[in-house]
């Protein structure tokens, strides 16, 4: 199973605004027509339940949203991008570090939980948008503004009501085909479970959604055996089978093991519900022995009752499906009363931030301008045209770049930069 991969995305490019005129024979004097360019795509993720794993991410790891149009003459705006949305299992946790450095998680961890990951850029705005009481034939047009591109990585933690966790060969496969719906591989060897397994029980009119944990080993919070690969796969569970062999020796200390590994990968493990399960009670050595497990048990301080079960002849199985159903009702009605009404929305958009600085002095004599929308209207403009600098030179002011460049401490004849173009300050 692929529960764990490394893609790259990409939000879509904003289109270029651009500089244009009306000059028609019946309206000479149309002004400014520049039109705006389209937003670059977003990219969405979006929690489906038809998707079960994050195999299809082993073959294709680049995902691009479509950049947006550039804008057109007679007003006419760049059409937007095309988003992409991309589809992941219920139970997908989505990490990145963003453009500050930061840390960014979530979890789409409900079906149709729909999260905008990546704005597009925004289209430049065409000339008709700089058109002012003082300027009525603005020379300026903006680019549009670049797309995002992360790294991320996405690990799938299963989403079940129910874990079947124990020591290899305990078992749980047999037990999961037996309480459920699923059809896993058993046998008696070691390891027969190489991935987490899913099946339903139905008890009357509930269901519950229960998973089968490939057999953990001492040390497996590090890495050992198969477990800290799959160990992730309870921390979302409401509750527990500790499955044991009863025709194993030290039982006990095999409990402690199984319950000390979990508590290593994640201490909140600890406080999740756990039904202590004793298997192959069909057994003679086990039903002779009953009841000196059930004292080795209680002399470890073990606080589980242990039930007694066969996932081979059934024995104790109805009483076992009973009580996960009272024990999932339960945790279910506190659950529910923890949750307050307040409206909550399953669409998540990220936050626009918008402080940045406007100039970086290079050296004693020289500044650059990184104003991002300054930027962009230099890159869009004809600045080799001088009435189209000199209202560039204007918007500087009125966006309080010039004055940035005051508070630097910049003197006459020291030089400003702006992409890859240079003016003397006068």
């Amino acid at each position: 199973m692929i529960d764990f991969v490394k893609i790259t995305i990409k939000s879509g490019n904003g289109g270029n605004g651009i500089v244009s005129f009306t000059r028609e024979s019946n309206n000479p004097m149309g002004g400014p027509s520049g039109g705006k360019g389209g937003d670059g795509g977003d990219v969405i993720f979006i929690s489906s339940t038809t998707i079960k794993t994050l195999s299809k991410f082993k073959y294709k790891r680049h995902f691009f949203a479509e950049d947006g149009g550039d804008g057109g003459t007679t007003k006419k705006k760049g059409s937007k991008g095309k988003d992409i949305t991309i589809l992941v299992p219920v139970g997908t946790v989505i990490d990145y570090i963003d453009d500050e450095g930061k840390h960014i998680a979530h979890d789409l961890d409900s079906p149709n939980k729909q999260i905008v990951l990546i704005r597009g850029g925004k289209g430049g705005l065409g000339n008709s948008k700089f058109v002012s009481a003082t300027n009525q034939e603005p020379l300026l047009a903006e680019s549009g503004e670049l797309g995002k591109q992360f790294y991320i990585k996405m690990e799938l933690k299963l989403l079940a009501d129910v874990g079947i966790i124990g020591m290899p060969n305990a078992g749980k496969s047999s037990l999961l085909n037996i309480i459920s719906s699923a059809k896993s591989k058993t046998a008696n060897y070691p390891f027969t479970t190489l991935e987490p397994k899913l099946g339903t029980i139905n008890n009357y009119l509930e269901e519950f959604i229960v998973v089968d944990i490939p057999g953990l080993i001492k040390d497996a919070h590090k890495g050992v055996g198969l477990g800290h690969d799959f160990l992730k796969h309870i921390q979302r569970t409401k509750m527990l089978i500790h499955l044991v062999d009863g025709s194993e020796n030290n039982i006990s200390e095999r409990i402690i093991s199984i319950n000390n590994e979990m508590e290593k990968f994640d201490i909140n493990l600890k406080k999740t519900p756990q039904v202590l399960v004793i298997n192959k009670i069909d057994l003679e050595e086990v039903s002779i022995l009953k009841q000196e497990i059930i004292n080795e048990i209680e002399e470890s301080n073990i606080n589980h009752k242990p039930i007694f079960i066969s996932a081979i002849t059934s024995e104790g199985i109805n009483n076992l499906v009973n009580l996960i159903t009272e024990e999932i009702n339960r945790i279910r009605k506190i659950e529910s009363t923890k949750i307050k009404k307040i409206e909550e929305t399953n669409i998540i958009i990220p936050q626009m931030k918008m402080h940045y600085q406007s100039v970086i002095q290079e050296n004693d004599s020289s500044y650059r301008i990184i104003h991002p929308r300054a930027i962009r209207i230099a890159k869009a403009s004809n600045l080799d045209d001088w009435a189209t600098l000199i209202q560039f030179q204007a918007r500087l002011e009125r966006m309080g770049v010039n004055n940035s460049l005051r508070e630097k401490g910049i003197k006459q004849g020291d030089t400003v930069l702006i992409n890859d173009r240079d003016f003397q300050w006068d």
